[in-house]
């Protein structure tokens, strides 16, 4: 009965998100978007992470409904996509510029927050990348302390010239915000490098010479909870049993129990290093799992051995700081 109850609630969410994601133009009020511009200071023209979360529901709902068209020979994305999606410049073309356009042709950060928001976070991107890649990489790699979020496509008004804000590059919106920020976040992806733009690379040189936190973005792992649970529980059962066999097995077996442990340390460490080599895979996660079995042998042996020996002989604190070292290791493969 469990299954159609959360199906049921997972169908509400996702109805409530939708509408939620279309209903937010209604509370919005009409305003002069070239005036708003002129009023609001250029490092001011910032969104929150809220609402980037709020720009994706909006994002994923316009694909649900094929709002958004592909576009031939350049952006033909797959509507089902939650991955990669529409390029940035499609999403601007499609749904940027038509909903900021009927609410006075401001910028999407304008038009939620009209008052401004000063800018700690800048982003830097080349708008090659699909949407949610990007999103997904700015919301996972949030600098600690990062409130207001500088991104070109949703803080420059996309409607209106710009080309007399941009005349010197130095007086540029681009480079008031980068100079209030403490962060500034670069943004790479799958398609091209983003210093193939000449904004990037002048943003770049802005963000050295000013001594800016830089933050390369990475994507997020996907199931990193679930993978770092089963290793995590491989690890433990190989490690409890090996630990069960040692710490009861006869003393003439302590020389094959120490080169058994010697062995998996060896595979353990060939392991991980092997790793930094070669491609993900799903042979390579696989051989990930199999290496937190040897490290839980390793360290079962060994504690199995400080036991035994502390109550046959006393202490024996080598085994049990090896151990110790071993668990400290595990989380090399893990990560």
């Amino acid at each position: 009965w469990l299954k159609p109850f959360w199906f049921k609630i997972c169908l509400l969410l996702v109805g409530w998100m939708a509408t939620a994601a279309m209903d937010f133009e209604a509370r919005l009020i009409q305003r002069d978007g070239a005036a708003l511009h002129e009023q609001v200071p250029r490092d001011r023209w910032c969104v929150t992470r809220k609402d980037l979360v709020h720009f994706r529901a909006v994002v994923r709902h316009y694909l649900d409904e094929k709002m958004v068209q592909p576009v031939r020979d350049r952006d033909e994305f797959d509507w089902g996509d939650d991955r990669i999606g529409p390029s940035v410049h499609t999403v601007n073309a499609q749904i940027i510029m038509p909903i900021t356009k009927r609410h006075g042709s401001m910028s999407w950060a304008l038009m939620m927050h009209p008052e401004g928001l000063l800018c700690d976070t800048f982003v830097t991107h080349c708008w090659q990348e699909g949407i949610f890649e990007f999103l997904d990489k700015v919301l996972h790699n949030w600098p600690r302390g990062g409130r207001h979020v500088y991104c070109c496509m949703l803080s420059n008004p996309q409607n209106l010239s710009i080309c007399h804000m941009i005349k010197s590059p130095s007086d540029s919106p681009f480079a008031h915000a980068l100079r209030a920020s403490r962060y500034v976040l670069a943004v790479p992806n799958l398609s091209v490098s983003i210093y193939t733009r000449v904004w990037c690379v002048y943003e770049a040189y802005l963000a050295y010479s000013q001594c800016k936190v830089i933050i390369v973005a990475s994507a997020p792992v996907p199931h990193l909870r679930r993978s770092v649970a089963l290793a995590a529980s491989l690890q433990a059962l190989s490690g409890l049993l090996a630990f069960v066999f040692t710490s009861t097995a006869d003393v003439e077996q302590e020389d094959e129990f120490e080169l058994a442990a010697a062995g998996s340390i060896a595979l353990y460490f060939a392991g991980v290093f092997i790793h930094a080599f070669i491609p993900p895979s799903w042979m390579t996660r696989a051989s990930v799992y199999m290496l937190n079995i040897f490290c839980g042998v390793a360290v079962g042996i060994m504690l199995g051995f400080f036991l035994a020996n502390a109550l046959r002989y006393g202490v024996e604190w080598i085994y049990f700081l090896s151990a110790c070292a071993m668990c400290l290791a595990a989380a090399v493969p893990m990560c």
